[in-house]
């Protein structure tokens, strides 16, 4: 069997690893084009500091705050505008997935001459673009090593993908996520697991994805409860972030699955939260497709510390949604269908969205349309 494996981001990783930034970044120009959200960086001086290592380099930093949780077309049309207009050498993608994303789509563009709206309905990226550093702030979305940009358009929620949207550099440091919210690091941290998952268990899977994909199962799973409880603990924080670089090398060489395919369209229909949404729909996922997975799911098990007398895959299989269900409630994270406030209107445009989806075709167990609405019952 062929086997396909590819990273193009050269990656510094460790507490206070944000004081390479200068030194790294010193062959992609002096001019940076630095995006990131509205508010979260700015309240929490992530922004004031990361700004100051830049200009103590001696970059010239060029603000572009206006990335929103789901970016849309307009923004990043926006951003691609303001970062020509200032003659950006390169860009920085400073916090979580929807700030690379959008930094990605607009260092990615750079050079292109049609309408982002174009590259999002497929047309091919036909120039390379200008050098992307990413430095994530938030342990979950695998961004900062992805070969996709996830933007919006109107209802629709899709990735331009090109090799050459893969950032040049990543830098993470744990330090950049002690300050993240409980509830942030519960969401982002079910993204990464859910992430890690879906890539071990995805029909693009293979045995150098797997390494990847279960080392970051076993960290996401011992530390995730642990940073929730105490957000200052650095060592749950660090293993957090190895965790989510991890699943994001290993998601970006094989794909995904369900959860991710309808996890966009559920998203955009109720305005959720992405990490909140993946975690809602893990567990009937996975019981979807315990069929076909249960040997994998069975290894989640050893690597999430439990143990059956009989060691019957199936029985290991089944303890693994049942622990990953109490992971859950320790979480905070509810299972109600009012919270959520989908109706059945709502889940013929959710399904019709979601057949589409590459991760859906990814996914390890052939999904019908009616396997789509048993799921969204089941959770919602």
């Amino acid at each position: 069997m062929l086997q396909a494996f590819q990273l193009q981001t050269r990656i510094i990783f460790g507490i206070d690893a944000l004081s390479a930034l200068g030194s790294e970044a010193q062959s992609f120009g002096q001019t940076v084009c630095l995006v990131s959200g509205k508010r979260a960086l700015t309240e929490n001086g992530i922004l004031q500091k990361v700004t100051e290592r830049l200009n103590e380099a001696g970059f010239k930093v060029e603000l572009f705050t206006e990335v929103e949780p789901e970016p849309s077309l307009e923004t990043v049309s926006r951003g691609l505008v303001f970062a020509r207009e200032c003659k950006a050498e390169w860009v920085l993608g400073l916090g979580g997935g929807s700030a690379m994303d959008t930094a990605k789509a607009i260092a990615g563009l750079y050079h292109t001459s049609q309408t982002v709206s174009d590259y999002f309905e497929g047309l091919i990226v036909e120039k390379t673009g200008i050098p992307l550093v990413t430095l994530p702030t938030t342990s979950g979305s695998g961004a900062e090593v992805t070969l996709n940009a996830v933007l919006t358009k109107g209802r629709i929620k899709k990735s331009i993908r090109d090799l050459r949207f893969a950032a040049r550099l990543t830098i993470v440091d744990p330090k950049l996520t002690v300050n993240l919210p409980p509830e942030i690091t519960a969401y982002s941290g079910m993204d990464a697991l859910v992430q890690a998952i879906e890539a071990y268990t995805s029909k693009g899977a293979n045995s150098l994805t797997d390494i990847y994909a279960f080392a970051a199962i076993e960290r996401i799973g011992a530390n995730l409860l642990r940073a929730y409880q105490n957000g200052d603990d650095l060592e749950a924080r660090s293993e957090m972030a190895l965790g989510s670089l991890m699943a994001g090398i290993a998601l970006s060489n094989a794909r995904l699955g369900a959860v991710h395919g309808l996890a966009h369209a559920v998203g955009i229909a109720t305005g959720k939260p992405h990490g909140l949404v993946c975690a809602m729909l893990l567990v009937p996922v996975m019981r979807f497709n315990l069929s076909i997975c249960f040997e994998k799911y069975a290894k989640i098990a050893t690597s999430l510390g439990m143990y059956h007398p009989t060691g019957d895959p199936l029985d290991l299989a089944a303890g693994t949604i049942k622990t990953i269900m109490n992971l859950e409630r320790k979480l905070g994270i509810t299972h109600h269908l009012s919270d959520f406030e989908l109706s059945e209107s709502d889940y013929a445009w959710i399904i019709e969205d979601s057949l589409t989806s590459g991760s859906l075709k990814a996914n390890p167990r052939e999904v019908t349309a009616q396997d789509l609405l048993n799921i969204l019952h089941e959770r919602f």
